[in-house]
């Protein structure tokens, strides 16, 4: 992360880097492989697959334990809607079903071509790349994969993820590219990842794209708008830890977002060929990225909001292209909640002008402003959202909500996602993001 200059309080104000940090090396654990992919869960568990015979699976306090047992080149995988891991075997040719206590259950075992990344929807429908066979794979609740695109930028399709507006993103180990996918099967190219060789795996967070160059041990970071930066890594094989831009990955692969939207887990395959087979070194890399809470929690209540303005603009000028709505909303009614009123309505204002077209961002202004007596204010606001999403659940028809002080009651009602965003049907972000606000949208 790059530094970005501003003032709080008079003082010279720079934003923290991202961290990198090894959870474990692979050779003190008898019987681990090589590289496959690597998913997440909303309970914080972190799986792991080894390219050979196994699932590994890291709890919130960092213990490893051997999740599944007796797959055929475990590579790619997802955590579906309903908690199973959907795990590809590479040498097989079919994908796994696997229970959170470890029950494997073959789901489909014909019609793919060397199975690796995977993503589901919010109804468990299967999105599978072929990397042999050069296409992705569409597998229903009838258990049979039917060809959903195929085109000529997909060069052994490896990684795959949905964004948050119902769009596939592949990547492949051949090539640089990173191509979308429309709900339709339509294939166009989106971004290119610069760097030796092609890419690893891909998942969507924090409004953009974060993905792995195996040959060029590096992680980044694609934004909406297709540019990309580095997010970890030198270039240089190494181990070493520290601030991100200055560690060292090697041959890194599988990649997925914490449920927190704090930390990026990555496998490095530091020794061996990569294959399944022959002795390997795998190590486990956590990739810890600084939040818009971390930036803001560095400046003092009695600091002022002006000290918090200038501290939430070096945080946007230092990532303009993060989604920070959600974490900015859940922020601001944590600090409301707790008497620090006036910083929780500036918060809302900057999370609104940082976001105009947040229906969101928009609508927890407008809650801000009717929690503190400003009506007319909080009118405009939900006018706003009206503009922008007609029939949302909350914003009452004309605008004028303003009957009670108090903001909407949290609850399953709300319909909250943890990107911050108003939960509809489709697919589901693979990587959850920051914690859910405390307001309905």
């Amino acid at each position: 992360m790059q530094l970005a200059p501003a003032t709080a309080a008079g003082q010279s104000l720079e934003l923290p880097p991202d961290t990198v940090h090894t959870v474990f090396r692979s050779d003190t654990v008898p019987g681990f492989g090589a590289v496959g992919g690597v998913a997440s869960d909303a309970l914080g568990y972190v799986y792991v697959a080894d390219f050979r015979n196994a699932v590994w699976r890291v709890d919130p306090d960092g213990r490893l334990e051997k999740l599944a047992d007796g797959l055929y080149g475990a590579s790619g995988n997802t955590v579906g809607p309903r908690g199973y891991l959907w795990q590809s075997s590479f040498h097989g040719n079919y994908v796994s079903r696997i229970s959170r206590t470890g029950e494997v259950e073959t789901w489909v075992d014909e019609g793919l071509s060397g199975p690796v990344g995977i993503a589901a929807d919010s109804e468990g429908h299967l999105y599978v790349c072929n990397c042999t066979g050069g296409t992705i794979s569409r597998v229903g609740a009838d258990r049979v994969a039917q060809t959903f695109a195929r085109s000529e930028l997909l060069a052994c399709p490896n990684g795959i993820t949905f964004d948050d507006r119902g769009d596939l993103y592949v990547v492949s180990f051949n090539n640089t590219l990173v191509v979308r996918i429309t709900p339709d099967g339509e294939v166009s190219r989106f971004a290119e990842v610069p760097g030796a060789g092609g890419n690893g795996h891909i998942t969507f967070a924090r409004g953009g794209f974060y993905v792995t160059k195996l040959r060029g041990h590096q992680a980044f970071r694609v934004g909406r708008d297709g540019t990309v930066r580095v997010v970890a890594g030198t270039g240089e094989a190494g181990e070493d830890d520290g601030p991100a831009l200055s560690a060292t990955l090697t041959r890194p692969n599988g990649i997925a977002m914490d449920a927190t939207g704090k930390s990026l887990w990555v496998n490095d395959l530091e020794v061996g060929s990569g294959l399944g087979v022959g002795p390997s070194v795998v190590t486990l890399r956590r990739i810890r990225l600084v939040t818009l809470a971390d930036v803001l929690g560095r400046v003092d209540a009695e600091d002022g909001v002006e000290a918090l303005r200038a501290a939430y603009a070096a945080y946007r000028e230092g990532r303009p292209d993060d989604d920070s709505t959600g974490e900015a909303i859940a922020l601001a009614f944590q600090w409301m909640s707790t008497g620090r009123v006036a910083a929780g309505v500036a918060l809302h204002e900057m999370n609104a002008a940082s976001f105009p077209e947040h229906a969101g961002a928009q609508f927890n202004l407008g809650e801000a402003y009717r929690y503190t007596g400003q009506t007319e204010r909080a009118v405009a606001r939900y006018r706003r959202v009206l503009e922008l999403e007609p029939d949302h659940a909350q914003a009452p028809p004309g605008g004028d909500r303003t009957g009670s002080r108090s903001p909407a009651s949290p609850g399953t009602r709300c319909g909250w996602r943890r990107d911050g965003r108003r939960r509809r049907r489709g697919p589901l972000p693979i990587a959850p993001g920051p914690s859910p606000p405390t307001s309905c949208p």
